[in-house]
């Protein structure tokens, strides 16, 4: 047999034909990991700046309402005009903190979400929650994480 340089075809469609039986069975799961990881950071994105609303609150001794919609969520400094009254509405002057839209795959269930008026929450100066309730967040595969706020004291914290 002479020697040989180079791979010979059936070895060839052989490598590729493993790769390919191997690539099959793997996407499915990476593709679940990337989804799982999607809704872990949106989680962690909208506690945080439920955290930083409750702060914020405190430092500026005003109303900073969340006003939550399906596909994101807006927070603001409320002190403008009708905020001794709780407009729960962003006023002209008043600053917006925040303005987040989910990623693409993640979205908030309203029908699931606790909050006892409306979808909206609200710190007061001493970082106390006027509207305690969950936020249930739903990743494109089906799985489901929480934002907690169910308590008078403004604590948040989340579950995966």
């Amino acid at each position: 047999m002479k020697s040989s340089k180079g791979f010979s075809l059936m070895e060839t469609i052989l490598v590729i034909a493993v790769v390919g039986i191997i690539s099959a069975i793997a996407a499915p799961s990476i593709i679940s990991q990337r989804s799982n990881a999607n809704l872990r950071d949106a989680v962690s994105m909208i506690r945080s700046d439920f955290e930083m609303a409750r702060s914020r609150a405190i430092r500026e001794n005003a109303f900073v309402p969340v006003l939550i919609s399906a596909d994101g969520y807006t927070i603001f400094i409320d002190n403008g005009p009708g905020a001794a009254s709780g407009n729960w509405a962003s006023d002209v002057g008043e600053r917006i903190l925040c303005n987040a839209k989910l990623p693409p795959g993640i979205r908030i269930d309203l029908t699931q979400t606790t909050f006892t008026v409306d979808h909206r929450t609200r710190f007061d100066g001493r970082g106390y929650s006027a509207n305690a309730g969950i936020l249930f967040v739903l990743s494109s595969n089906g799985k489901t994480a929480t934002v907690d706020m169910n308590n008078r004291f403004g604590r948040v914290t989340s579950t995966y």
